[in-house]
């Protein structure tokens, strides 16, 4: 099964490689979620924001994400928004509610809802959970290269 997984999550790899991520606190799989890919997709974390962070259970995720990226607990909304505009990621991880703004604004975005209802456990669904983040980014390149024809 890993094998498998680490084929799966290697063919959206290929397009989240390097490419940096701003997680609004929505759903508290915010840091599990940076530690997958930045370790698994090569993705650089900008901020991981959770509503609430319980050290000792998300200690191990602490422990395998990558110096860098700025934690945050809690809502501040405003606060949070200047810094995602200002670092223009190649996505942004938020509530529906901030999605459509930051889409107008040309940030690409995956609404963290999805994560809260799609089935990513274990190896079998690696891939689909790899998939979820890379879908956003094809998605406004094939939109940028239909405005361009």
């Amino acid at each position: 099964p890993r094998a498998r997984a680490t084929r799966a999550v290697a063919q959206a790899a290929e397009s989240l490689s390097g490419k940096s991520i701003f997680f609004f606190p929505d759903s508290q799989l915010e840091i599990p979620l940076a530690r997958f890919l930045t370790r698994e997709c090569g993705m650089r974390a900008i901020e991981v924001g959770t509503p609430f962070l319980h050290k000792t259970i998300l200690g191990p995720d602490l422990d395998l994400l990558e110096a860098g990226p700025h934690l945050t607990e809690g809502q501040d909304v405003e606060r949070q928004l200047d810094r995602c505009r200002a670092a223009t990621p190649d996505l942004t991880v938020c509530g529906l509610g901030l999605a459509n703004p930051l889409e107008a604004e040309g940030l690409t975005t995956k609404w963290a809802i999805e994560l809260v209802f799609t089935p990513v456990h274990f190896y079998e669904q690696a891939g689909d959970l790899a998939g979820l983040f890379s879908r956003p980014m094809r998605r406004r390149a094939a939109l940028k290269l239909g405005a361009a024809q």
